[in-house]
C-alpha cells in the first residue's frame, strides 16, 4: 500500500479491487497460484486474448490468516474478474490487521464525526517509493516483487501521483518479455500483467 492520502482520489471499488488483486499477486509470488492465459504475438508484442483463469499450484496452509482464507476460497478455473466479484470487504480487514501487526500501517480510531482511518507508516512508505523510483529510473534492478508492484501501481492509477513513469522503451521491453523482465518466468510475467489489468480503470470508475 503506497497511498497515504486521507482523502483517497480513487473510487472505493478501485481501492478494493487493488487489494483483492494484491492478494492473488502475493500468492503468485509465493508460487501458490498462477494465471493461465491465451495470448498471441503481434509485431513481437504479447496480445492477451482473455483475462485468463486461475490455476492453484499449492493449497497447503501458509500460516498467514489472509492467505489461508484465500486459498480455502479460490477454485481453479475461476478468473481474476470473478474473484473481484466474490471477495468481500472482510479481506481488507485481514490485510489491515496484518500490516498493523508488522508496524507498516497505523490505525487512527474514529471520532464523533469521522470514521476510523488507516495510514501507511511514513518511513516504510517513503522507502518503498524511493525504491520504485530507482527501478523506474533504471538505477536499481527489477525483481519479481517490484514487477508485480509496478504493474499494480500503473493499473491502480498511482504512478502519476507518485511521479513514476516508464519510458516507451521500458514499456516495449515489458510487452515483448525482454530487457529487465527477460530473467523472469513467462508464466510469472503473464500473471502479473493479467492481474494488474483486472483492476478497474480509476478514471472511468467514479461513484
Amino acid at each position: 500500500m503506497v497511498n497515504s492520502s486521507a482523502k483517497c482520489p480513487w473510487p472505493p471499488k478501485v481501492m478494493e479491487a487493488r487489494d483483492r488483486i494484491g492478494e492473488l499477486g502475493e500468492l503468485a509470488l509465493r508460487r501458490r497460484l498462477r494465471v493461465r492465459v491465451r495470448k498471441s504475438k503481434l509485431f513481437g508484442f504479447d496480445v492477451y486474448c482473455a483475462s485468463g483463469t486461475i490455476e492453484l499450484l499449492d493449497t497447503r496452509r501458509t500460516g498467514l490468516g489472509w492467505a489461508d482464507d484465500v486459498l480455502g476460497t479460490l477454485q481453479s478455473g475461476s478468473g481474476p474478474h470473478g474473484w473481484l466479484r466474490h471477495r468481500r470487504r472482510a479481506a481488507l480487514a485481514l490485510h489491515r490487521d496484518a500490516l498493523i501487526g508488522q508496524g507498516l500501517l497505523r490505525h487512527q480510531p474514529g471520532r464523533l464525526l469521522a470514521g476510523e482511518r488507516h495510514h501507511p507508516d511514513p518511513s516504510a512508505r517513503g522507502s518503498l517509493i524511493a525504491h520504485l523510483r530507482a527501478v523506474y529510473d533504471q538505477r536499481a534492478p527489477l525483481d519479481e516483487h517490484l514487477l508485480f508492484l509496478s504493474d499494480l501501481v500503473d493499473s491502480a492509477g498511482f504512478a502519476g501521483e507518485l511521479g513514476l513513469r516508464l519510458s516507451w522503451q521500458q514499456r516495449k521491453d515489458r510487452a515483448r518479455g525482454v530487457g529487465a523482465v527477460l530473467a523472469f518466468a513467462e508464466d510469472l510475467r503473464d500473471t502479473s500483467t493479467v492481474l494488474s489489468g483486472a483492476v478497474p480503470n480509476p478514471r472511468s470508475s467514479g461513484e
